[in-house]
């Protein structure tokens, strides 16, 4: 599976299912969108491959192994499709998020690294703004390590900023490092009425290690 596979269904996902009611429902119409798309591969989630480690969706097929980390981040927005209610609630702290979203990409590379001929990819859905905006200000930040705006390079090492909370930080004190490079090109997904009814998405592909 490869990124072209992804943009496929993605693309039939979106037809089908434009919004989710949380990153967990998100999760499962991924994985029965790709079965469905591969009937002979095996899809696990929620894996644990390593002791303190876990992968949101497992995708082997013949003798080649795919690991993939979803991300949901939601800004408030309310309505109906095709009948079903959907109500989101306002995550806000695009900081902690935007860590989490890196740290993916770290966890991914670690399992690429150990696990020969294997790939992986990261999605990140969201209908929050604030990810994909421009900053304007021109202000270094404290989370600036961790901004995935548009054209954004995620490479090397992303650590916070001196003046950080405690509280910001509390669990997701490390630095990440990344091995490879990998832009933000955020990609639209699904468009509903009213605010913060635009969708988009980024997909991160993580090239085997020998690749």
């Amino acid at each position: 599976m490869d990124l072209d596979d992804l943009l496929n269904v993605m693309t039939a996902l979106a037809a089908g299912r434009p919004v989710f009611h949380s990153e967990a429902d998100f999760q499962h119409a991924f994985a029965w969108e790709l079965q469905r798309t591969h009937p002979g591969a095996r899809i696990r989630l929620e894996t644990r491959p390593a002791r303190g480690e876990h992968l949101d969706v497992l995708f082997t097929e013949s003798d080649r192994q795919v690991a993939i980390e979803l991300k949901y981040l939601t800004a408030a927005w309310a309505g109906r499709v095709v009948g079903e209610s959907f109500e989101l609630l306002s995550q806000g702290a695009q900081d902690i998020r935007a860590y989490d979203c890196v740290k993916d990409i770290v966890r991914v590379e670690r399992y690429t690294a150990a696990t020969p001929g294997s790939s992986g990819l990261v999605v990140v859905l969201a209908n929050d703004a604030a990810y994909w905006r421009p900053v304007t200000h021109g202000r270094l930040t404290n989370a600036d390590a961790f901004r995935i705006r548009e054209g954004a390079l995620l490479q090397g090492d992303h650590g916070w900023g001196p003046n950080t909370g405690s509280g910001t930080m509390h669990g997701r004190e490390a630095p990440l490092r990344l091995v490879g490079t990998y832009e933000c090109r955020w990609r639209d997904y699904s468009r509903r009425d009213g605010r913060n009814g635009l969708f988009r998405y980024l997909a991160f592909r993580v090239p085997p290690l020998d690749a």
